[in-house]
């Protein structure tokens, strides 16, 4: 029989055809649509994750990498910037963003990447860029070249849901860093959005007196609910002097010298917020005050959890756009 004269590559390659229709057909029908070609470049073990779930799905994904990173068969592997991104139709960045000098944050990566120009110019228009937050200039270089981007930081369906690992996070930190109790002791909370708000009733849940400040007033009516006790930036200065915990989730400077200068030398402030955070920490340092800049919790305390998230998230933003 002629078959039985094909060399044994042909029904491997013959194999590989078949799985790889029955898997497009099979994702096609659970919703994933035409499948897409996918690039991730940079992250942590949230992204790591994040890579595993979407090769699940049978999305076709290329990662900037090195070579001892590899751990997925299903998964192409590069170390050329270029040939990962090239005819891509979706590009990951990381949950993290970049630095304040725009270099991408990565744990899997062995140099360092830039998002500049001659980046967004290797992305093809049309094509759509995923990432934590983009920068102002960022957005203005991928709105020149026509490409579609979505910021994950500002999709409630991943903020509100980050939050929790985000909050788990600082109260681990309050826990090793402050010398008493949560229990019993009086905490200030700057900014009450998703993250504020989750910190703030998880430290009154476990015995704190919980103090917040906030400029917007839905959510001063929305901590009040919870029981948290509001405070006005005008009446501050009253307040600070007994406080053993301030957390600030403000991307501004809010802590600033003239609060510092009033806190007992105990007290530890930890800033949740992106680098450069809104703590003035050159004062702090002075001072004697311990200030901690915590930004990416979810990456270090629960990352397996925010990859899932990210996972959930991303596959319906791939096939709306």
């Amino acid at each position: 029989m002629k078959g039985r004269n094909r060399p044994f590559y042909f029904y491997i390659c013959t194999f590989h055809r078949v799985h790889t229709y029955i898997n497009t057909v099979y994702n096609f029908k659970k919703g994933v649509g035409v499948l897409k070609t996918i690039a991730i470049v940079g992250g942590d073990a949230r992204e790591w994750v994040l890579m595993k779930e979407l090769a699940k799905l049978g999305y076709k994904l290329k990662i900037l990498a090195t070579p001892e990173a590899k751990t997925h068969n299903n998964i192409e592997y590069y170390s050329s910037l270029n040939k990962v991104i090239k005819n891509t139709d979706v590009v990951i960045a990381p949950m993290s963003s970049t630095d304040e000098e725009g270099y991408l944050k990565a744990t899997f990566i062995d140099r360092k990447i830039k998002l500049d120009d001659r980046f967004f110019d290797l992305l093809k228009p049309g094509s759509l860029f995923i990432i934590g937050i983009a920068r102002p200039y960022q957005k203005k270089l991928l709105k020149e070249r026509k490409v579609n981007y979505v910021e994950l930081a500002d999709l409630d369906e991943v903020a509100i849901l980050n939050a929790v690992p985000t909050a788990e996070g600082a109260l681990k930190i309050a826990i090793e860093e402050t010398p008493v109790t949560i229990f019993e002791s009086n905490c200030l909370v700057f900014g009450l959005g998703r993250v504020g708000i989750s910190v703030a009733w998880r430290l009154k849940a476990l015995g704190a007196s919980c103090y917040g400040v906030t400029r917007n007033k839905a959510a001063v009516a929305r901590a009040r609910d919870l029981g948290i006790k509001m405070l006005s930036y005008d009446n501050l200065t009253n307040y600070l002097e007994k406080m053993d915990l301030l957390i600030n989730t403000v991307p501004a400077q809010v802590i600033t010298r003239e609060y510092i200068e009033l806190l007992q030398k105990e007290a530890v402030i930890i800033d949740l917020a992106s680098p450069p955070g809104g703590t003035d920490f050159n004062s702090a340092d002075e001072l004697g005050i311990k200030a901690i800049l915590a930004p990416g919790l979810p990456g270090k305390v629960a990352p397996v959890t925010s990859g899932q998230i990210l996972s959930e998230v991303i596959p319906d933003i791939i096939k709306g756009n």
